[in-house]
């Protein structure tokens, strides 16, 4: 177990530094070992700095993590691939590998991912305080919410886009 762990993050760190994705390797082991077949892997937030280096794209988990909050992980890794397609299409003349095609690609995806990355993440945080200020903060403004269809809808067709 211990082997396959430093394996993995030699790795990570040796991939980090030659394509400059991450800053740094994060802190969190990848998995942890259960008695038996079972793992498990640590809940986090994490978004690269880089999306794509030389010939090189990162989509989906790779590019970034997200808390399982409402399934939006997945969603926003189909997102990537909708998005590198578009671009593909739209620098049909150019090489797949060429700087300003995966460039193209690297900011608008970096637009519609942040946002929705970065809100996760500060839900996830806010469902996890304990400070009762922010408890009752959450419970109301999830009551306002819940009796506004109007911020129903805002919030479902943003999850959706």
């Amino acid at each position: 177990k211990q082997w396959y762990q430093r394996r993995v993050r030699a790795a990570m760190e040796n991939i980090s530094s030659q394509l400059g994705f991450l800053e740094e390797p994060p802190d969190t082991p990848i998995f942890t070992a259960l008695d038996g077949p079972r793992a498990k892997f640590p809940l986090g937030f994490s978004n690269a700095a880089r999306y794509v280096g030389p010939r090189t794209v990162l989509l989906g988990d790779a590019a970034h993590r997200v808390h399982p909050l409402a399934g939006q992980g997945a969603n926003i890794g189909f997102r990537g691939i909708q998005c590198l397609t578009q671009q593909i299409k739209q620098h049909s003349e150019k090489d797949l590998g060429d700087y300003s095609v995966l460039n193209s690609f690297e900011t608008e995806l970096q637009r519609q991912v942040v946002p929705m990355t970065t809100f996760i993440d500060g839900m996830n945080q806010l469902y996890t305080t304990t400070f009762d200020p922010l408890v009752a903060a959450r419970s109301f403004g999830l009551g306002v919410v819940n009796r506004s269809n109007i911020l129903k809808n805002m919030f479902v067709n943003a999850a959706r886009s």
